[in-house]
């Protein structure tokens, strides 16, 4: 992967954490300009983790949680993608744009397709508008 804008990624240590650990066994690693940041769980994840990554300089912060059913604590998934939303809403009443802030649920068996989402991990492209009728 090609040097790219700062990225926090947060994540569960028994998902994404396992992903990583796969992409090593695999002779891979995360980009240079990805920073890994573990927490026990995605339960654990507070909307200041999120804030003081961007904070300490992250263009972007991807929170990675497990899928619903594979959680250990049950529900950590879906508390952590909430204080995604409300980390979102924070940094949009900020003037950052939305997009920076990303969750995904991932499990340890899908290395490739986070570095996949790294790499698709940009601004989007404005839909372009559509043309009145009539015109050329």
């Amino acid at each position: 992967m090609s040097e790219g804008p700062k990225i926090v990624l947060i994540g569960c240590s028994h998902s994404a954490g396992e992903a990583i650990g796969e992409l090593r066994s695999s002779a891979q690693s995360l980009p240079d300009h990805v920073e890994w940041v573990s927490i026990p769980c995605g339960s654990a994840l507070d909307e200041l983790h999120i804030l003081r990554a961007f904070e300490s300089g992250a263009e972007q912060v991807m929170v990675l949680a497990c899928y619903d059913g594979a959680c250990r604590s049950v529900e950590g998934n879906k508390w952590a993608e909430k204080r995604v939303g409300a980390a979102r809403t924070i940094l949009e009443e900020a003037g950052i744009a939305g997009w920076r802030l990303a969750f995904h649920n991932i499990a340890p068996s899908m290395p490739f397709d986070l570095l996949r989402w790294l790499e698709e991990f940009r601004e989007p492209v404005p839909a372009a508008e559509p043309k009145p009728e009539g015109s050329s």
